[in-house]
């Protein structure tokens, strides 16, 4: 697999962005610098039709030199412990799964990072390939993350109340929000994660301990560069959105309670009974549930209260977010077909008005509750272990079961074929500024 970029499109238009300039010693940037350029030489050499395995086992040799090197200029015990625990991966250790497992059950104070294989986009490849990122933690908007799991339990029973559904929680993910400020290998291919859910993006499966990593800056640009353009479809302002660090609380309220949204299940749920029914309907109906349950976990009062949020401006912005996710392409996303599918039920409820492809509305004061009855749809459709709803569900609302071109569940929209690429501040003056 040597595609740079993902779907296949006519042309991609790439809107480059800034990455943070983090406060690290020239030193320990120096070394994170030397790995970021040979994980890309990594990636190139797994491009090649016949790897060259002593050209692999020198590159990792000195990947993790360098990795030594960054450890020996940190000052907080996790982030060295991370570090290492890394380096010992990328050499091939038969204790791989559990030092993986190890890092993402820790809680870098300084540095946050991966070098070593990871999963890329779905449709394109099942395959890991070399990447890397770095980051630093981000404090503000980790409290935030922190208040959702605050008032999760509380809301999640309001929420069972609300829905008539005996709601159940399985173990879920921790969260650790960074700015990253350098990356490398598939993980700088296009379009660009925001998030990476650790460590079975790594190839490790069904690990006990998990944990999401989220890039603050970048989610941050998807929806400031790409969702925001959508705003004039329904005549918002300036003064209707959340802007610059106003901004971040909704996206990170909102996918926190996605990510937990994940774990919400009744008894005797069977995802992989849907799975095996209908693999990419399975991931694209988990998606919905989790969308529709972190949205309403977001408005919850405790929850919104505490963060500081208000309701008319999460619905604009969870609104811009559907259509960013959708017009990626909704037979090529799982995540974009979950947008497809609340949007129509959003049309169907009378609370989402689109018939007209140059001017929507949106009914901010009954949205909730046209959720509420979203969630209760895909209650019905995957969690209580009915295979005969789950096929009529997917048959009449999943784009990958319904006939047509994928032009035709864009609701008269034109797809989105922009992009984020990065410039790298650490690489200022260098040939690798623009990944």
């Amino acid at each position: 697999m040597n595609g740079f970029f993902w779907p296949p499109r006519p042309q991609h238009v790439v809107r480059t962005v800034a990455l943070s300039s983090p406060m690290l010693s020239l030193e320990l940037i120096e070394a994170i610098r030397e790995i970021l350029c040979r994980v890309d030489a990594l990636r190139s050499v797994q491009a090649c039709s016949d790897t060259d395995t002593h050209v692999v086992n020198e590159l990792k040799k000195s990947i993790a030199t360098h990795l030594a090197e960054v450890s020996a200029h940190l000052q907080d015990s996790d982030s060295r412990t991370a570090i290492g625990y890394i380096a010992e991966g990328l050499m091939g250790s038969a204790q791989f799964a559990s030092m993986s497992q190890a890092v993402a059950a820790l809680d870098e104070r300084e540095l946050v990072a991966h070098v070593g294989d990871l999963s890329t986009w779905l449709g394109k490849s099942r395959k890991t390939f070399s990447s890397a990122f770095f980051g630093t933690p981000n404090a503000r908007l980790q409290h935030v993350s922190d208040c959702v799991d605050e008032h999760f339990t509380k809301a999640l029973e309001q929420l069972a109340i609300d829905l008539c559904a005996p709601l159940q929680v399985v173990p879920h993910c921790s969260y650790k929000i960074i700015d990253l400020f350098g990356i490398a290998g598939e993980a700088n291919y296009f379009p660009k994660h925001f998030a990476y859910f650790m460590p079975e993006d790594q190839g490790v499966k069904y690990s006990p301990v998990k944990r999401t990593i989220v890039f603050a800056n970048t989610y941050r640009n998807l929806f400031e560069e790409i969702a925001v353009q959508q705003a004039p479809l329904f005549n918002w302002q300036a003064s209707d959105l959340p802007a610059g660090e106003e901004l971040e609380p909704y996206l990170i309220t909102w996918f926190r309670g996605h990510d937990l949204g994940h774990s919400i299940v009744l008894e005797g749920t069977s995802f992989a009974q849907l799975s095996k029914h209908d693999r990419w309907g399975s991931m694209v109906i988990q998606e919905a549930l989790a969308d529709v349950f972190g949205f309403l976990l977001s408005v919850d009062e405790a929850i919104s209260n505490r963060v500081g949020l208000k309701p008319a401006q999460m619905v604009r912005v969870y609104v811009l977010e559907l259509l960013r996710y959708l017009l990626r392409g909704p037979r090529q996303f799982p995540d974009a077909g979950s947008a497809y599918i609340q949007l129509r039920l959003l049309q169907d409820s009378g609370v989402l008005d689109c018939k007209n492809s140059q001017s929507w509305s949106v009914d901010t004061d009954l949205f909730a509750q046209a959720m509420r009855s979203i969630a209760q749809a895909l209650i019905d459709a995957a969690l209580k272990g009915d295979l005969a709803r789950f096929e009529a569900f997917i048959s009449q609302y999943c784009p990958h079961r319904l006939a047509g071109e994928e032009s035709d569940f864009m609701f008269g929209l034109p797809g989105c074929d922009v992009t984020l690429g990065y410039t790298q501040e650490i690489f200022e003056g260098s040939v690798n500024a623009i990944q």
